[in-house]
């Protein structure tokens, strides 16, 4: 098949203009036509750039987390001598990524949002991105993990586990949040929030019972 030649500005439009419709409307309610005269191209070139909606679905999910990859210092996370004390710094770093850079953030947590409603195959393919991503940030935490003096008999498996359930709880919880409240521009506004992690990443690092 003949490799398609494409114009890295147009491409660029197409995928920042993908980025905010759809992380605004979600893969349904987004039209492509939209999308085209928001990059201010053709909708045809579109669908010669990346044949279809869900192969741009794809190629924005693609787009907008390696943005970020390309973004973030792991020193934020590998430097940490503790889970209170990484779990703390990498949220605040990327509640700060997201007031700095909140079309392709937005885009990501709409993606992350919507999966179980996306037509197959897009949403096996798009569980494949999510899972390889989500198995890069499980690498950075057991990292930390390590470093901890478990009790016997605990797994760091099921403390990975536990982890991710209260950072996947609270980072839906943060995203309604910065929903309900546009006007949070800064890191300090967040601080009850942080405070809120803190707290509950004590529980599961020190227990609940006196």
């Amino acid at each position: 098949m003949k490799e398609i030649v494409k114009d890295p500005k147009k491409e660029k439009n197409i995928l920042l203009a993908s980025a905010e419709l759809f992380g605004t409307s979600g893969y349904r309610e987004t039209k492509t036509d939209e999308i085209a005269i928001q990059a201010g191209v053709s909708k045809g070139l579109v669908f010669h750039y990346f044949k279809n909606k869900s192969g741009l679905y794809e190629a924005t999910y693609e787009y907008a987390a390696d943005f970020f990859y390309q973004k973030i210092d792991y020193s934020v996370w590998t430097g940490a001598n503790d889970l209170i004390e990484m779990v703390i710094a990498a949220t605040r770093y990327k509640i700060t990524l997201q007031l700095k850079y909140p079309v392709a953030f937005n885009f990501l947590m709409k993606a992350y949002a919507e999966i179980s409603i996306l037509p197959e195959p897009l949403r096996e393919k798009m569980n494949q991105k999510i899972q390889a991503d989500f198995s890069k940030n499980l690498t950075l935490t057991e990292e930390v993990v390590d470093k901890l003096p478990l009790r016997k008999g605990v797994e760091k498996k099921d403390v990975l586990e536990v982890i991710y359930a209260v950072l996947n709880a609270e980072t839906i919880k943060i995203q309604q949040e910065l929903t309900v409240h546009p006007e949070w521009q800064t890191i300090e506004e967040l601080a009850p929030v942080i405070d809120r992690l803190k707290r509950k990443l004590t529980i599961i690092e020190y227990g609940f019972i006196e």
